[in-house]
């Protein structure tokens, strides 16, 4: 049975190229940067394979925190 493949707007976790996509920037950036560990959010590797949360880059696109609110450092300030 042959399954179609789920949109990139609906899947929780993005692939390197899909992230470069919705950032504009190319995908040698994006692995430079998380090899570099520069890269300025969440990672995932499952296998040989990287993830990056669709939601931090969402985030990150409309400027807002890439931490959501109540999970700071500070809370338990």
């Amino acid at each position: 049975m042959r399954t179609t493949p789920t949109p990139i707007s609906t899947r929780p976790l993005l692939s390197v190229e899909e992230a470069a996509i919705l950032l504009g920037e190319t995908r040698s950036t994006l692995y430079r940067a998380v090899k570099d560990g520069t890269f300025p959010l969440p990672v995932f590797r499952i296998g040989r394979r990287i993830r990056i949360p669709r939601r931090s880059v969402e985030r990150l696109i409309d400027g807002l925190p890439l931490t959501p609110l109540g999970e700071s450092d500070e809370a338990g300030a």
